[in-house]
């Protein structure tokens, strides 16, 4: 039996899921590495979080350079191979660099992803042992290791992509591809943590950063992958990696190392509950599908506005119940918190930084300053996943 996948305005190649060949050799490895690096970055954030500042040698940074490792060496094997072993044969289906070198797009954005992760190391380290814990996640080397991890992220998704494009069009295929674009979305999520605190998510701010960031993944990743639901799947995926990091973590024994302490740990300390994001996504999915020939600022528009809408319906009051005493129940993950968190933080419930002239402004400003963030950030989707759609190489 074939396996039909619906895609908004085209038409799918003939191609069944046993015709198709298995998910190549290549792109497991890469999709792997990219996998490992995010549970390493997150595992990480968690020891800072837990511990404090520990060695170089640290498991969590060895998963995360492990990941690096295993997508670099993987996508330079195939550019060698594609290269010299099988020249003839990949002449014409891979990117050409430096004359001698063919390979393809997503591999040569790994193998720069991964050149730039592994150069951030030594950079980390320095920093360290120079000025001490980090006070927040964008330091210097951290910015350089995430565009190196952005880089190795982008290429696993544009591989996944281009394997579709080609190959067939099957569900494993198709859910790889929003699997991709799920470890994607994650690692832009942690990068905005310090814009995403329950106690600014009635501010403004939360939500034009919000619409800033989140749209253009989710877009790209529904216009990229041929499932019926893209972005609702890889806003799942995005919910069930920080989940399971929130319910799991705290399984595991561990205690500070480094001052000063401000609240007793006796296990790891997770990350936040997830953002509520499949239900802008699922906004993203309707509206692309029944927009699909039209105007590309004029989709962008009412994709921009769907998502500030969804995601303020849904966040807002979900922030009201964080911030409560239910909000600190283990599920939801409000009592933990980094070590260096006054005891007294754990306890009552929390404050909401609010807009100065209270919620009404808050809102003005939500669907105006956020709605035009998001559009634009909706229309750069938009062009990055249509760039995704015709990837062959």
């Amino acid at each position: 039996m074939a396996t039909s996948l619906y895609t908004p305005g085209t038409t799918a190649p003939a191609t069944t899921a046993e015709a198709a060949p298995a998910i190549p050799l290549h792109l497991a490895a890469v999709v792997l590495g990219a996998t490992s690096i995010l549970v390493g970055l997150i595992w990480d954030i968690s020891w800072h979080m837990t511990i404090g500042r520990d060695t170089f040698w640290t498991p969590a940074h060895m998963a995360i350079y492990f990941g690096g490792t295993l997508a670099g060496l993987s996508c330079g094997a195939r550019v060698l191979a594609n290269s010299f072993w099988r020249a003839e044969t990949h002449a014409t289906d891979g990117v050409r660099l430096w004359r001698f070198f063919t390979g393809p797009i997503g591999g040569w954005i790994c193998i720069w992803g991964a050149l730039a992760m592994l150069t951030s190391a030594p950079f980390d380290d320095w920093w360290h042992n120079a000025y001490g814990l980090d006070v927040e996640i964008l330091s210097p080397p951290h910015v350089v290791l995430l565009t190196g991890l952005f880089g190795i992220l982008i290429g696993a998704q544009t591989m996944a992509v281009s394997s579709q494009n080609v190959e067939g069009d099957t569900t494993s295929r198709a859910t790889v591809v929003a699997f991709a674009s799920g470890v994607l979305l994650t690692l832009a999520a942690i990068a905005a943590t310090e814009y995403s605190e329950v106690e600014i998510m009635h501010n403004s701010l939360f939500y034009i950063v919000a619409g800033a960031v989140y749209p253009l993944f989710l877009v790209a990743a529904s216009r990229a992958s041929r499932l019926r639901w893209p972005a609702t799947a890889t806003a799942a995926f995005y919910m069930s990696i920080m989940a399971a990091q929130l319910w799991i973590f705290p399984l595991f024994g561990a205690t500070p190392k480094l001052g000063p302490i401000g609240h007793e740990v006796t296990h790891m300390v997770p990350m936040n509950f997830p953002l509520l994001l499949i239900a802008p996504a699922l906004a993203i999915d309707l509206v692309l599908q029944r927009m699909a020939h039209r105007n590309a600022w004029l989709t962008s528009l009412v994709l921009g506005l769907s998502f500030v809408v969804a995601f303020l319906a849904v966040q807002w009051p979900f922030g009201s119940l964080l911030a409560t005493e239910i909000g600190r129940h283990p599920f939801f993950g409000g009592g933990f918190a980094p070590y260096s968190v006054p005891a007294e933080w754990l306890v009552g419930p929390r404050g909401f930084w609010i807009d100065e002239g209270g919620v009404v402004v808050a809102l003005t400003k939500t669907v105006t300053y956020g709605v035009l963030a998001a559009v634009i950030s909706a229309r750069v989707g938009l062009a990055w996943g249509g760039w995704l759609r015709e990837v062959k190489r």
